[in-house]
């Protein structure tokens, strides 16, 4: 069967052997005896090929089969193949139809069948052999009818199975997105902070090296400090990369709030000014929630050292619904506040989104020679509902 299905070729000459030789049988079964010889052998092979050749046309390959038909009734008064031949050109015309166009197209033709089997064959009025031709009719409509709605049901289906198909690919490459962005801002926040650190204390160590050998020394050494945390902090991202593509659970951790103390002291030994307040009792934080916290204070900081004039007040106040976090640096004669936008901004679209991303809120400010940040975090993600402004 499913040869059959995969050439419409292949199903058309099964249709027409299978139609005609069942059509043959019926005819020589009749209980009128008949002479005609090569005529029927005739009405046979004609319906065969009108069988089928009829997606070619249909319309008017019905016309020739009913006056064929008809022909054959005026001479011979009874049926031959030619009449199910026609039928199963009525039915392919009433496929391609709505349903109602088609019951009327098809009550035509039935009437048609009706008038030419009482003229052809002198019978009177309601005789069988004329009634027959209409219920074949009927079944020519219904089978074209029932072939009709199973297309559409087939239809619908492979487009249901296809959209899901798409929906399916087009989470995927979200994920994929959503997978790189995230990666995008740890490796960002990452190397900016450390990598500014380590620029900053080899300038100085390469200023003061002959004036002020030890305080070269101490330079080099916090540089050195900050190379051998973005070792470590890129062999734990790494290290969760890996679990996350074995499918298994990470085995390390990223940075979380606790950190922060060292992080403030190394912006400290930087060079950075830093004053840090604790408001509130603290609260256990969720690990999303803790490694942005961190993330935020990390960029924070590092923009303050690059943009500002050397002073930054840090403050971290709780509640009982989460973490508020607040950065206030100058911004010094020749440095200016960090672009929010551009190739440059990625910094504080980070920290935003970090923000948005855990059910939070962030704000960025910049007036008469200040630059603030603002960020409330959820003590555990939720989705956020809306962007604060």
């Amino acid at each position: 069967m499913a040869w059959v299905n995969q050439d419409r070729r292949r199903f058309d000459l099964v249709a027409a052997v299978v139609v005609t030789t069942m059509a043959t049988v019926l005819v020589l079964a009749a209980p009128t005896e008949s002479d005609a010889g090569w005529p029927e052998a005739a009405a046979g092979i004609g319906a065969f090929f009108l069988i089928l050749l009829r997606r070619w046309r249909p319309l008017v390959l019905l016309g020739v089969a009913l006056v064929a038909t008809a022909g054959y009734f005026s001479v011979y008064e009874r049926p031959s193949q030619l009449l199910f031949a026609a039928l199963v050109l009525l039915a392919t015309v009433c496929v391609r139809m709505e349903r109602w166009p088609a019951i009327g197209f098809g009550a035509a033709f039935a009437a048609s069948l009706y008038v030419l089997g009482i003229v052809a064959t002198d019978v009177e009025f309601g005789d069988e052999r004329a009634v027959i031709g209409i219920a074949w009719t009927w079944v020519a409509v219904g089978v074209a009818d029932a072939a009709r709605s199973w297309r559409r049901y087939r239809a619908s289906a492979e487009a249901e199975v296809r959209a899901a198909v798409l929906a399916a690919e087009a989470q995927a490459r979200q994920s994929v997105t959503e997978e790189r962005l995230t990666i995008a801002r740890e490796l960002h926040d990452l190397l900016a902070h450390n990598l500014s650190v380590m620029n900053v204390q080899t300038g100085t160590a390469l200023h003061l090296l002959h004036t002020n050998p030890d305080q070269a020394e101490q330079s080099l050494l916090v540089a050195r400090e900050a190379g051998r945390s973005v070792l470590d902090e890129l062999r734990e991202l790494l290290g969760v990369l890996r679990d996350r593509a074995a499918g298994s659970e990470p085995t390390s951790s990223l940075p979380t709030f606790e950190q922060i103390p060292a992080l403030v002291e190394t912006m400290r030994s930087a060079g950075l000014d830093v004053t840090w307040s604790r408001v509130g009792t603290r609260i256990e934080l969720s690990p999303a929630v803790s490694l942005a916290a961190y993330r935020i204070v990390q960029e924070a900081l590092t923009n303050a050292a690059k943009h500002g004039d050397g002073r930054a007040e840090l403050e971290t106040s709780w509640d009982t619904n989460g973490l508020f976090i607040r950065l206030l640096n100058g911004i010094g004669a020749e440095a200016t506040p960090p672009p929010t936008s551009g190739p440059g901004g990625h910094g504080l679209v980070g920290m935003r989104e970090r923000a948005l991303t855990n059910g939070g809120r962030f704000e960025q400010a910049a007036a008469e020679g200040r630059f603030q940040i603002e960020a409330w975090l959820p003590r555990s993600s939720a989705p956020a509902a809306s962007e604060a402004s």
